[in-house]
């Protein structure tokens, strides 16, 4: 047998479906935007949104340690303080191994070689490509040429307890004027720690701030600690400019399968068409 509904019930029930429930009543957790920020990023702090590259990685007195010997727009490069890096005796002694690996044709430490990612901070301490910056609401992102992005959490989070290092750890940060500051925790002791594919241990972490000081420049400053590896911090300040030319959104993803050239068994030349420095 079919109920119907009177008139009056009818509408009571239309009013409750037309009508959603107060953000009060939901979970606190799934409000959005955060409390304090706006659909378009958090108030009061700079745009550092848009298309940003740095430099690649150099040694006091050698060459720039890039595939081509020179960064992609012709900067001088950046530096990383003190160098040679402070190694404890054991990861001294593991450098010296990779270098003289390196020098007989043979890369150890090259995480990228079995398709694996970078991670970071080897991607912001060797800037060969463009980075795009997104800012959210509670939340800067970072997106990195040939890497998952990196999220820096701005909303007042901590790191997590049960935290699972990865490739770009867990980060999170907070702004004081025009400049951010991030800390960033939870990396897998076996990336690189840059373009020398020199090592650090599970212990490492970093802190970093980006700043913007122009229209179209950012300082990004790196402090790198490790307590398994190194006996005192190490430092390093990448410039990086906005870049608005189309030609910098337009680069190839380095897929690593496809363009893995003189890795695998049946290495082959490079693919035509794609883009390097």
């Amino acid at each position: 047998m079919i109920k119907r509904l009177s008139i009056g019930m009818a509408a009571t029930v239309l009013a409750a479906l037309a009508v959603p429930t107060p953000l009060a009543a939901q979970d606190a957790d799934r409000a959005w935007p955060p409390a304090g920020v706006s659909y378009y990023g958090d108030p009061g702090v700079p745009d550092i949104s848009g298309l940003w590259l740095g430099t690649t990685m150099g040694v006091p007195g050698g060459a720039i340690a890039s595939n081509t010997g020179k960064t992609a727009d012709g900067r001088p490069p950046s530096f990383l303080a003190p160098w040679p890096l402070p190694y404890t005796a054991a990861f001294k002694k593991m450098s010296d191994e990779r270098a003289a690996a390196a020098k007989a044709g043979k890369q150890i430490g090259d995480t990228g070689s079995r398709c694996l990612p970078f991670g970071i901070p080897f991607l912001m301490l060797s800037e060969a490509y463009p980075n795009e910056v997104v800012q959210t609401p509670g939340q800067v992102s970072v997106f990195f040429f040939t890497a998952f992005p990196v999220v820096v959490w701005t909303d007042g989070r901590g790191h997590p307890a049960d935290l699972k290092p990865s490739y770009n750890g867990h980060s999170i940060g907070h702004w004081v004027g025009n400049t951010l500051y991030v800390d960033t925790v939870g990396l897998r002791g076996e990336t690189p720690l840059e373009s020398h594919f020199d090592p650090h241990s599970d212990q490492f972490h970093f802190r970093w701030t980006m700043q913007r000081v122009a229209d179209g420049v950012m300082h990004v400053h790196i402090t790198l600690f490790d307590e398994g590896a190194f006996t005192e911090p190490v430092e390093s300040t990448n410039i990086w400019h906005r870049k608005t030319d189309y030609k910098w959104a337009m680069l190839d993803d380095q897929s690593c399968f496809e363009n893995a050239a003189g890795i695998s068994a049946n290495a082959k030349p490079p693919e035509e068409g794609f883009m390097k420095f």
